[in-house]
């Protein structure tokens, strides 16, 4: 597949193997662990454990705070999961007395509400949400260091014709996964808006459809994952298709495509892949329901980071949509598309709940000709 889309990046990751080669990086000469405290570090220099205040003054003198000063600028510390729109530091304060102005008030009241907007204009991806990573309440059993977190940025399905660019794919949602979880617990955890489907016709019986739940190991549809050269299929149950095999059989017939392999997808761990950094991958189930994602970071697990293991795959940050809004009264959201209608001026049309009761049916029973379908916004969901 390289060979048609070039990579940018040489390296190929192996996980395993990367977390293999950090540890040993991090391991000093002549200690078998980590170092993770102080006493690590009077062990890895030699000093005796008798000599700590020797050992406090020589980190006292290396200590960074040694290059501060009073004129610096005041560092402060920033992610946009805990943006405060706070005021300019450098202007200066108004005076108790000027605040009795009218004229005063209004200019702050202005101000105020400028500095709030271009704090939100100058973040980079200000149509992002980031999620508080707060760790449960429940012990740690994960030890830093011993797994690796990998970072991938998911992207919303898109219309495509071969030859023909049609923009730039669009941010969905972030996640991290641990390399010692199985593939098959991000996709159970993943829910795409074309999981409620198939959409049926459904103007005489629209009261017996439900939003459908996010699915599990029990209820999970069919897909694969496509990696550097692998389809990794979802075969748990005896109903899902191997999807890959036709796409196997038309690459054999190709010249450019190069050799690809598959594997089950619940035998693999996310340590048994191998990728480029930043190169697209694929994610596709329901047929044709394509997502693009890249593995954007594979790193080391760290003290920092939430150490439950139930709290993996994390959510880190997904995209603002902006919903679709009714076609009749532009207040609530869509949810159902009108088609093939012989009362309205457009088609199709997409309608709230109450403009739908309210013009196309009477006391329940269905008014004219149309077909009706759900509609489901694009959403980015994860399991709790």
């Amino acid at each position: 597949m390289e060979k048609i889309y070039k990579p940018k990046t040489e390296k190929v990751i192996a996980v395993w193997e990367a977390l293999a080669e950090f540890q040993a990086v991090l391991k000093p000469d002549g200690l078998s662990r980590v170092v993770d405290s102080n006493a690590d570090i009077m062990e890895a220099l030699g000093f005796p454990m008798d000599s700590k205040e020797r050992f406090d003054m020589l980190m006292q003198s290396i200590d960074v705070g040694q290059l501060h000063s009073d004129k610096d600028v005041q560092v402060s510390q920033f992610h946009p999961a805990s943006i405060k729109n706070s005021p300019d530091p450098l202007a200066a304060p108004t005076p108790e007395k000027a605040m009795k102005f009218k004229c005063v008030q209004n200019a702050v009241e202005m101000h105020q509400g400028k500095t709030k907007r271009n704090v939100e204009a100058r973040l980079r991806y200000n149509k992002h949400r980031y999620t508080c990573k707060v760790a449960s309440t429940a012990p740690p059993d994960l030890t830093p260091y011993q797994e690796m977190v990998l970072v991938l940025r998911f992207y919303e399905p898109f219309k495509y014709k071969m030859g023909v660019r049609v923009g730039h794919p669009k941010f969905s949602h972030e996640v991290y996964v641990l390399s010692s979880q199985f593939l098959t617990e991000l996709k159970d955890c993943s829910f795409c808006s074309s999981d409620a489907g198939p959409f049926y016709e459904m103007s005489e019986n629209r009261s017996t459809w439900t939003m459908p739940r996010v699915p599990n190991e029990e209820t999970a549809k069919p897909g694969f994952f496509f990696i550097h050269d692998t389809f990794y299929n979802d075969l748990r149950h005896d109903s899902h298709h191997d999807y890959s095999e036709v796409i196997l059989k038309w690459a054999e017939r190709q010249n450019q495509i190069g050799e690809l392999r598959k594997a089950r997808m619940e035998e693999t761990r996310f340590g048994d892949l191998r990728f480029r950094i930043g190169y697209p991958q694929l994610y596709q189930h329901q047929g044709n329901c394509e997502h693009l994602f890249v593995v954007s970071d594979c790193r080391l697990l760290m003290p920092s980071d939430v150490l439950q293991r139930s709290q993996y795959p994390l959510l880190n940050s997904y995209s603002i949509h902006r919903q679709m809004q009714c076609n009749t009264c532009s207040l609530r959201e869509v949810q159902f598309v009108v088609r093939n209608s012989n009362r309205q001026i457009f088609d199709p049309v997409y309608l709230c709940l109450p403009c739908l009761e309210s013009y196309h049916y009477k006391d329940g029973q269905k008014i004219g000709e149309f077909e009706l379908y759900p509609f489901i916004q694009s959403r980015c969901m994860l399991k709790e």
